[in-house]
C-alpha cells in the first residue's frame, strides 16, 4: 500500500467535460474540476466563489427585455432596456427619470423585432436594423431626451441598373418647378411596397447638351457638361477658358468673360416614390436634381432602390473601416452595402476607393443567408447560417472599396445569430447548432483565419444550448454566456497565457433573459447587468440585477461590501438597525452577511420586512443558492504497479488547503463505487473554530482540514460555500492511499 500527496495547484480549466475525467495526461484534466457550480476559476489558477447580484429594479411591466449597452466615454455608460414598444434608460444601476417618473421612449418594435434587432453605436447615435423596417437611428440629446427616427439614406443604395432598352420610365412635371414628378413605366414595375422607395435615373444620352469647350459663344439658359456634371449659363455670352467644376449653386467661372454657371445635376436624378396608382404609374418627389434632358422624356437607365417594403430592409449592420456596413435584406440575403468612408448615410454608388459600393457573395442564399457582422482587427467578419466569412482590402495601403474588396470563407460551422463578442479583435460566436462557442482568429502560419472550438473541453454545457454571450474584460477576462435553461455559464479566457476555463453560475432560482456589459462608474471595472426572471411571493417578476465584484480579484473591495448572495439588498450605512424593508424579496428565505455577523436562513415577511438577530450597519441581504459547489476530479493515487484505474483507494489523514481572503467554507469527501450510489461524507469547516455569527475576519494561508474517506474506486473532494462568506482556494493537497491488489 502506497501513500502519496498529489497537489492540485491550479483550477483554471474549471468544469471539464465528463469525457475528460479520466484523461490524467491532458492539461485540462490536471487543472480541471468535475463540478464548478457557483465557483469561478481565476486567471492565476485559484478557485473563488462566484459573485452574487445586486437588485436594481424591475423591467417595464416585468416583461422580458433586450438589454443594449451604450457607452460614450469611460465614465458615461448606460443600459438601454427594450421591451415591446417602450425603451427605458438605466444609468449605473438606476432608472433615468423625467418629471418624477421613469423616462420612456415609444419605439415601433414588438417582442419578435426586439429579439432580432442588430445595432451599432457611433458617438451619441445607435443605428438599428431588424430586417422588417427601414434602418432606424436612435439619438441621445440628454439622459432623459432620446429620439428614434428613420435613418435618411437619400443617395441610395440601388439595385443593379436596368439594361433592357425597351423597358423605360418617363418623367413629367405637373407644373414647372414642381418638386413632384409623374412616372410612367412601359411595363409593370410599381407596387404599393415601393412607397417611400428611391429610384435613380440617368439620361440615355446627351444629344442636346454639349460638352464644355473654351471660348465658345453661349446664351443665358444654355446647358453644357463638364466632368460628368451639367451646368446652365446664368450670365455671360462666352465660356472663357476656365470650366465650371462646382457642385452646388451659381459661381463665376471666368471673370474676364463674366460667365456664370449654375450647377444643375451630376447626371443622375433620384425620386422618392410618394404614391402608386398602378403597376405602371407612380408619383414621386425629387430628392436629387434631375438632368434637364430627363424631365419630359424617358430612359431605360433606371435603378430601383435596394431597400423598400417591396424588396425588404437590411437585417444586420456594423461600422468598419469608417464605413457603415449593412447586409441581408429579404430579397438580397447575401449582399453587403458599404457607405462611403466617413459618410455613414452616404450610399451614392461610385468606383473610387472611398465611395459607396455593394457586394453580393456567391452561394446558396437560403442556406447561407448573412445573419451577423463583426469588425475584427484584420477583417470585417461576416456570419451566415452555414458559413463564416471575412472581407478585407487586397491592398495594405487602401481601405476596402469597390475595387479592393476580397471576401473569403473561414469555416463552415455556421452562426446562431447571437450577437458575437470580439475581445482582442478576434470574434467569438455561438455556432449554428448552439452547442459550441467558436473563436475566429488570424493564423500567421496559414496566412488565413482559423476557427477554434473554445467549448470543446466543456462540451457538456453546449448540450443545453448556448443562447447569448457578453464580454467582461475586467477584473477577470470572462465571457458570460446564457443557456437555454436561463442559467449563466462563464468562460475564463486569456489566450496569451493559454488559460481557458468554464463554470456554471446558478442565480438562486433566477433565469437570465438578457445580459449586457458596460464600464462601471469608476471606469476601472466592467459591470455585468442581467435581466433575471424570478418567482417571488408566487408572482413572476423580471428584475434588473448587477453582478457584484469578484471579491478575490478586486483587492480593494471592502470586507462588508462582499456579496455572494442574489437579488441582494445593500444595508444602508447610516446607523445600525435590526429591521429592513426589502419588498422585492417578500415571502422569500434569505441570508445576511453583515458587520454584526452572518445570519440565515431568515424569512422575509409578506409585507417585505426582515428583522435581523442583531443590529447591523453594513452588509448585504439576499438569496443563497444551495446548489453551489465545486468538486475535484478523482484524486489519483500513486502505485508501484502503474495505473490505479478501478483499484480501491482512500483519503488518509488531513487535506492541506491554501486559502486566500477566506472567511469560511466546507469540504467533504465523495466516494464512488459503481454501481452503488454516491456516498457523501460529513462536511468539515475549512477555517477551524468559526461560528457563523462570528465571521468578522478573513484569512489567507494554509490550513489542514480533517477530511477522510473510506475505501472506494474513486474519491474526490467537494467544496461548499457558507452563506455569504467569501471563499477562495489556491491549492489542495490530499493524502491518498492505494489499497493494493
Amino acid at each position: 500500500m502506497t501513500r502519496s500527496a498529489p497537489a492540485q495547484r491550479s483550477f483554471a480549466s474549471g468544469e471539464v467535460s465528463p469525457l475528460l475525467w479520466s484523461r490524467n495526461d491532458y492539461i485540462r484534466n490536471q487543472t480541471g474540476l468535475r463540478t464548478a457550480r457557483g465557483f469561478l476559476p481565476l486567471l492565476e489558477g485559484g478557485l473563488t466563489r462566484a459573485p452574487g447580484t445586486w437588485y436594481k429594479g424591475r423591467t417595464k411591466g416585468d416583461q422580458a427585455p433586450r438589454l443594449i449597452p451604450f457607452q460614450f466615454a469611460i465614465d458615461d455608460a448606460l443600459i438601454l432596456e427594450f421591451t415591446p414598444f417602450v425603451m427605458r434608460v438605466w444609468r449605473y444601476g438606476a432608472l433615468v427619470e423625467k418629471d418624477g417618473a421613469p423616462y420612456e421612449l415609444a419605439i415601433p418594435y414588438d417582442a419578435a423585432a426586439i429579439d432580432r434587432m442588430t445595432y451599432v453605436q457611433s458617438a451619441d447615435v445607435i443605428y438599428i436594423a431588424d430586417g422588417a423596417r427601414p434602418v432606424q437611428k436612435l439619438k441621445r440629446f440628454a439622459l432623459d431626451n432620446w429620439a428614434l427616427e428613420e435613418a435618411a439614406f437619400s443617395n441610395g443604395p440601388f439595385r443593379v441598373q436596368n439594361l433592357d432598352k425597351d423597358f423605360t420610365i418617363s418623367l413629367a412635371y405637373s407644373a414647372a418647378g414642381d418638386p413632384e414628378v409623374e412616372l410612367t413605366a412601359s411595363a409593370d414595375v410599381f407596387t404599393a411596397g415601393h412607397i417611400g422607395a428611391l429610384f435613380m435615373f440617368e439620361p440615355q444620352g446627351y444629344e442636346n447638351i454639349a460638352l464644355w469647350t473654351s471660348n465658345t459663344d453661349v446664351a443665358v439658359g444654355d446647358y453644357m457638361r463638364n466632368g460628368g456634371k451639367i451646368y446652365k449659363v446664368t450670365a455671360g455670352t462666352n465660356t472663357g477658358v476656365q470650366p465650371p467644376i462646382h457642385t452646388d449653386g451659381i459661381e463665376l467661372a471666368d471673370k474676364g468673360k463674366g460667365i456664370k454657371w449654375e450647377f444643375i445635376s451630376d447626371g443622375k436624378g433620384v425620386v422618392e416614390i410618394t404614391a402608386v396608382t398602378d403597376a405602371t404609374h407612380a408619383t414621386g418627389s425629387i430628392t436629387r436634381k434631375m438632368p434637364p434632358n430627363l424631365v419630359g422624356g424617358s430612359t431605360y437607365r433606371w435603378s430601383e432602390g435596394a431597400w423598400s417594403d417591396e424588396r425588404g430592409y437590411p437585417a444586420c449592420l456594423e461600422i468598419y473601416d469608417q464605413r457603415l456596413v449593412l447586409a441581408a435584406s429579404e430579397s438580397e440575403p447575401r449582399t453587403l452595402w458599404f457607405s462611403s468612408v466617413g459618410g455613414y448615410t452616404d450610399f451614392e454608388p461610385g468606383v473610387e476607393a472611398d465611395q459607396s459600393f455593394a457586394y453580393t457573395i456567391s452561394g446558396q442564399a437560403s442556406m447561407n443567408r448573412i445573419i451577423g457582422l463583426r469588425g475584427g482587427k484584420r477583417a470585417l467578419h461576416i456570419f451566415a447560417i452555414g458559413q463564416e466569412l471575412s472581407t478585407r482590402s487586397d491592398s495594405q495601403n487602401q481601405v476596402i472599396g469597390p475595387t479592393t474588396t476580397v471576401i473569403g470563407v473561414d469555416s463552415s460551422y455556421g452562426s446562431s445569430g447571437a450577437v458575437p463578442i470580439s475581445p482582442d479583435g478576434n470574434p467569438i460566436i455561438i455556432s449554428r447548432d448552439g452547442r459550441r462557442v467558436m473563436q475566429i482568429s488570424y493564423s500567421f502560419q496559414d496566412d488565413a483565419n482559423t476557427t477554434t472550438d473554445l467549448s470543446r473541453a466543456a462540451a457538456h454545457f453546449g448540450e443545453e444550448i448556448f443562447t447569448q454571450i457578453a464580454w467582461q474584460g475586467s477584473p477577470q477576462r470572462l465571457a458570460w454566456i446564457t443557456l437555454a435553461s436561463g442559467d449563466p455559464v462563464v468562460m475564463l479566457f486569456n489566450p496569451t497565457e493559454e488559460v481557458l476555463g468554464w463554470a456554471r453560475v446558478p442565480l438562486a432560482g433566477g433565469t437570465v433573459e438578457s445580459l449586457a456589459v458596460t464600464p462601471a462608474g469608476s471606469g476601472d471595472l466592467d459591470t455585468v447587468t442581467m435581466a433575471v426572471r424570478r418567482t417571488v411571493d408566487g408572482e413572476s417578476r423580471c428584475y434588473i440585477e448587477e453582478l457584484a465584484d469578484i471579491y478575490s480579484a478586486s483587492p480593494l473591495a471592502d470586507f462588508y461590501d462582499i456579496n455572494h448572495l442574489f437579488a441582494g439588498f445593500k444595508i444602508p450605512t447610516t446607523s445600525a438597525e435590526t429591521s429592513f424593508s426589502i419588498p422585492h424579496l417578500a415571502g422569500e428565505t434569505v441570508y445576511a452577511w453583515t458587520d454584526a455577523g452572518e445570519f440565515g436562513p431568515l424569512d422575509v415577511a409578506a409585507d417585505g420586512t426582515l428583522t435581523l438577530p442583531r443590529a447591523a450597519s453594513r452588509g448585504v441581504i439576499g438569496l443563497f443558492d444551495t446548489s453551489h459547489q465545486a468538486e475535484t476530479l478523482g484524486v489519483t493515487a500513486a502505485s508501484p504497479e502503474g495505473d490505479m484505474t478501478g483499484r480501491k483507494r482512500r483519503l488518509h489523514a488531513r487535506v492541506g488547503v491554501a486559502i486566500m481572503r477566506t472567511a469560511q467554507g466546507y469540504m467533504r469527501a465523495i466516494e464512488r463505487d459503481l454501481p452503488h450510489a454516491v456516498r457523501e461524507r460529513a462536511r468539515v469547516a475549512i477555517v477551524p473554530a468559526q461560528v457563523s455569527a462570528d465571521l468578522t475576519e478573513i484569512y489567507s494561508g494554509e490550513v489542514a482540514v480533517d477530511v477522510e474517506s473510506g475505501m472506494a474506486t474513486e474519491v474526490s473532494l467537494r467544496i461548499e460555500p457558507h452563506g455569504g462568506a467569501p471563499l477562495t482556494i489556491t491549492k489542495i493537497t490530499p493524502t491518498i492511499q492505494e489499497a493494493g491488489r
